[in-house]
């Protein structure tokens, strides 16, 4: 896959509008809890350094399993009020190139997951734009799947763009709604759950 020329120009736009946009609803978080971590995330999105893989060589998961979900969710998104228009159509705008991948299943974990589950890749490693510290992804689950319990060394943080449950070590489960920000400490144990309509998040993992 490769991406060149005006195309490739404009497809990195795409991507700074895309983050600028991230770093605005980062900024617009007014909770207590993680607030100097998330305006942290909001200031490495801010600082963060694109560009063009321009021939990336990887196998690309096929997407049709969730292509409905998908697009479902993207409609119910548009129609919330609490969720940024400017930030679905810059995502929208990225997706027709993003790099469709999926989880495997470990010992002990539901499989089903794997196949109403997919990530596309944004930004990051894996994905047609380059970024060493960061990796910015869209979640795309299917109603009643509930993403494994699991923790990794990179700081993370969601932004919700349909309803669905999250699960977060030290506080349970609990409905952050669209539009809200949920941000993960260091390898922290957590999971998400959709409810009964797909769950769409974009997620941004911090490698710096």
């Amino acid at each position: 896959m490769a991406i060149v020329g005006r195309q490739g120009a404009a497809h990195l736009d795409h991507a700074h509008q895309l983050m600028a946009r991230v770093a605005e609803n980062l900024g617009a978080y007014r909770g207590q809890d993680w607030a100097y971590e998330i305006a942290t995330s909001r200031q490495s999105v801010q600082s963060a350094r694109l560009s063009i893989s321009a021939d990336l060589q990887t196998h690309i998961e096929d997407d049709s399993c969730i292509r409905g979900c998908l697009t479902e969710g993207l409609a119910k998104a548009k129609e919330s009020s609490l969720v940024d228009g400017v930030l679905l159509e810059c995502i929208e705008r990225l997706l027709p190139d993003a790099v469709w991948i999926k989880r495997h299943a470990a010992l002990n974990e539901d499989a089903h997951f794997v196949d109403m589950r997919r990530h596309a890749l944004l930004i990051g490693k894996g994905s047609l734009v380059h970024c060493e510290s960061i990796t910015l992804g869209l979640m795309v689950m299917a109603p009643g799947i509930r993403y494994p319990f699991h923790h990794h060394p990179p700081r993370e943080f969601y932004l919700v763009l349909s309803d669905g449950e999250w699960y977060q070590e030290g506080a349970g489960w609990f409905r952050p709604g669209p539009g809200a920000v949920v941000y993960n400490p260091p390898s922290i144990r957590h999971a998400v759950k959709a409810g009964t309509g797909p769950l769409l998040a974009l997620w941004g993992l911090m490698h710096t």
